[in-house]
């Protein structure tokens, strides 16, 4: 009689030990998953149909976003690859909308084998670039030529002698190149003073070209603008200077050359 008063008593101090907690970690009792924990099914893979895209719906739109890109990659041969893919894809959209420099080269070169990862990133990445509109040239290619381009690809040059940032940063690049047009642009409406474009120094009590924000808070894409200015803005004054230098050469008579009686110039001296 008194083993199985005991007995019984031994669940009742078990119990009463959990409720009240445990003062070590060593004499807290471990907790032991049953079967039937074990038999629970795991979280159901990510999926959605894209027959109808919701654009409120960010997790569903980068997600059929990825997969209509994943379908056309060089990966899409495992259908395994995707999850990484998608990862990828979504980190990749992340960083381009906050401009960080895309962490994989934005061009897949000739004959490399790319993996899951890299290929999700890059499409994520180039999408969201295309989506801001970010204007990009090819100025390998002679055939499609215009002014614009000219110019944009001297102010990409210009970008990359600056060392402002890397060419894998459209973000960086694009706002140099905006800032480096507007400097052309503002050097060629500067209130006219020779020697402003003698020296390249703003004609006396004039403003100054552009004002430039100070401070820790200027982001690095705004101060790539500032850079570009700058940069664009010297490039036009040394371009105008030169063009002056060239006239003034060719106005000069060469030596042994008669003029029509009138228009020689005046003798040294007279």
């Amino acid at each position: 009689m008194r083993r199985s008063v005991l007995a019984g008593a031994v669940p009742v101090v078990v119990l009463l030990a959990l409720l009240q907690g445990c003062s070590k970690p060593q004499d807290c009792p471990k907790v032991v998953p049953s079967a039937e924990d074990s038999a629970r099914p795991v979280a159901e893979e990510e999926t959605y149909d894209c027959t109808s895209v919701d654009a409120t719906d960010a997790l569903k739109q980068t997600w059929c976003e990825a997969r209509g890109a994943f379908d056309q990659s060089s990966v899409a041969g495992d259908v395994a690859n995707f999850g990484p893919y998608l990862k990828s894809y979504r980190q990749g959209v992340n960083d381009a909308r906050r401009a960080e420099t895309s962490q994989v080269s934005l061009e897949l070169l000739d004959g490399q084998t790319e993996k899951p990862k890299e290929s999700g990133y890059r499409a994520g990445y180039k999408r969201a670039v295309e989506e801001l509109g970010v204007i990009e040239y090819n100025c390998d290619d002679t055939e499609k030529a215009s002014e614009y381009k000219d110019r944009w690809c001297e102010a990409d040059d210009a970008y990359r002698i600056a060392g402002v940032g890397s060419s894998d940063n459209p973000f960086l690049r694009g706002r140099f190149i905006d800032g480096y047009m507007a400097g052309g642009r503002v050097a060629l409406t500067v209130p006219t003073s020779m020697e402003a474009f003698f020296s390249g120094e703003n004609p006396e009590g004039k403003q100054p070209t552009i004002y430039k924000r100070e401070g820790d808070d200027v982001k690095a894409t705004e101060q790539a603008f500032y850079n570009g200015f700058d940069e664009g803005y010297k490039a036009m004054i040394a371009s105008i200077r030169e063009s002056i230098n060239q006239v003034m050469q060719q106005m000069q008579v060469p030596d042994n050359m008669q003029m029509p009686e009138g228009l020689m110039p005046p003798q040294p001296g007279q």
